[in-house]
């Protein structure tokens, strides 16, 4: 039966290896200062000890890595038995290859062949000491990072709910605007609405593709297009081998529906909001342009801009950032993801 939550951790990561060297030299150090006085040869025999455990010790979790499934395939109670045995057979082995070596070719780095033996023994318990030590602390760390995340998803599923009702009503209340000013354009507006909502609450993943939020954006302009008409125009231009980059959905619909709400809307000559997405230096650069009325916009764009920051930095960590340029006549935020 496969434990739903593996016990034995991946030594194969670059992170752990380090982690397990390091604690390696460390127990090493201490043995060496408990008998080793410091003369001319602590040096040179600190550095035979450091040798010897690391070559055994990186052995052991190199086959650990390449039998971390089988173990895990155990229970743990029987696994931590059967590791252990692995851990002295491959202890014992390479310590008697080696002593084997130093007394046949004369090297003289470990002393007399009958101490050996008794320093196979010590290597033997530190060696299962050690590894036990790490597997425990690994198992406690891929369960708090595992927690870490669930915890991130939720808050991530939360900030996206949030902002989808938001949606909701916005579009809700450019229709039932629209309405008393041309019946037939309302008509198809809710059409366009219908299918919108469809998209969007079907869609329960955390990322979408740019093709696929692009889609959300046009369908909510042409909501918005039926109700302001000549007063609204727009830009969009996206590179075309970006169209399958995956981000965070709802990150550009939110923006271009502010854009409008607080840019366009309230000029009465309307405006041209400038959508852009392109890449830069490794990040994908996603850019939305809109004029504005000085002291209006500062009324509303709070909500959606810390949403999607908080929402982006979840995903990201402080690889991604989202910048503010305002001029006094144009307001442009711009977004930037790790690619």
């Amino acid at each position: 039966m496969i434990n739903k939550k593996p016990w034995l951790t991946d030594f194969c990561e670059s992170k752990h290896m380090f982690v397990s060297i390091i604690m390696i030299q460390i127990v090493v150090i201490i043995y060496a200062l408990s008998f080793l006085s410091f003369d001319k040869v602590f040096l040179p025999k600190l550095s035979i000890l450091t040798l010897w455990c690391q070559f055994i010790g990186v052995n052991i979790f190199i086959a650990l890595c390449k039998l971390r499934k089988w173990f895990n395939y155990l229970d743990v109670y029987l696994g931590v038995p059967l590791l252990i045995i692995f851990v002295i057979v491959i202890t014992s082995l390479l310590a008697q290859i080696i002593g084997y070596l130093d007394v046949h070719l004369s090297f003289n780095l470990l002393g007399a062949k009958t101490i050996i033996d008794f320093v196979n023994l010590k290597l033997s318990l530190s060696a299962v000491m050690i590894t036990l030590a790490l597997i425990r602390y690994f198992y406690i760390q891929d369960r708090w990072n595992e927690q870490i995340k669930k915890l991130a998803d939720a808050r991530l599923n939360a900030l996206q709910a949030r902002i989808r009702p938001h949606f909701l009503f916005n579009s809700l209340n450019s229709i039932a605007a629209l309405i008393s000013i041309d019946a037939d354009k309302a008509e198809n507006a809710i059409a366009d609405f219908s299918s919108l909502m469809r998209r969007t609450f079907a869609h329960q993943d955390k990322l979408i593709s740019i093709e696929e939020e692009l889609n959300w954006v046009r369908q909510y302009l042409r909501i918005e297009k039926l109700r302001l008409d000549e007063r609204l125009r727009y830009n969009l231009d996206c590179q075309q081998d970006l169209l399958s980059i995956k981000i965070p959905v709802l990150c550009l619909q939110p923006l271009v529906e502010n854009a409008i709400l607080h840019g366009i809307q309230p000029m009465v000559n309307g405006g041209t909001i400038d959508i852009s997405i392109s890449s830069k230096d490794k990040h994908l650069i996603m850019q939305v342009n809109n004029p504005y009325i000085e002291h209006h916009q500062a009324h509303s764009n709070g909500m959606a801009i810390a949403n999607i920051k908080e929402r982006l930095e979840l995903q990201y960590g402080h690889k991604a950032s989202v910048k503010i340029m305002d001029d006094g006549k144009h307001y442009q935020i711009t977004i930037s993801i790790p690619l």
